[in-house]
C-alpha cells in the first residue's frame, strides 16, 4: 500500500443539477434541487432545479433515499423543500420517445449518501456563487463538461 494513500472518503463535486446527466456512474456530487415528487413506495425524490434559466425541460434528477431514509427528518421530504444533496450517480439517462414521437430525456439517477433542508436560500445567489467557484477553482468544476 503506498504511503499516500488514505481511507478517507472521495470528496464531492459540486454540480448543478442539470450536469449530473453528464457524469459517469458513479461520480460523487454535491448539488441543490427542489423536490418536486415524493414517491414512498421506491423510497426516492424527484428534484428540479431551472437553471440555467432558459433550459427546457426544467432538468429533474431521481434521487434514492434508501440509505438515509430512516435518519431523515420528514419535514425534510416535503413537496416544495430545497435540499442539498451529497451522492454517487447511478445511472446517466437516456432518450425516451413519447407517443407525440418527441424524444425527451429520462431523469438521471442519484444515490444519496446525504440530503438536508437548504432552509431559506436565495436560489440566485446560490446559482451565482457556484458559478462563480467553478470559475475561479476549475478543478471544483465537474469532469466531462
Amino acid at each position: 500500500m503506498s504511503e499516500n494513500a488514505t481511507n478517507a472518503p472521495v470528496p464531492s463535486t459540486f454540480v448543478f443539477l442539470h450536469e449530473v446527466a453528464t457524469l459517469a456512474s458513479g461520480t460523487k456530487v454535491r448539488f441543490l434541487g427542489c423536490i418536486v415528487q415524493y414517491d414512498s413506495a421506491r423510497s426516492r425524490i424527484l428534484l428540479e432545479h431551472a437553471f440555467p434559466k432558459d433550459i427546457s425541460p426544467v432538468p429533474s434528477i431521481w434521487v434514492e433515499i434508501t440509505l438515509i431514509l430512516e435518519t431523515t427528518d420528514s419535514t425534510t421530504l416535503a413537496i416544495g423543500t430545497w435540499i442539498n444533496v451529497i451522492g454517487y450517480v447511478q445511472a446517466t439517462p437516456q432518450l425516451i420517445r413519447r407517443k407525440s414521437g418527441e424524444r425527451i430525456p429520462r431523469a438521471a439517477q442519484l444515490q444519496a449518501v446525504l440530503i438536508w433542508d437548504a432552509g431559506a436560500v436565495r436560489i440566485g445567489e446560490y446559482e451565482n456563487t457556484l458559478i462563480e467557484l467553478m470559475r475561479t477553482e476549475p478543478q471544483l468544476a465537474p469532469t466531462g463538461l
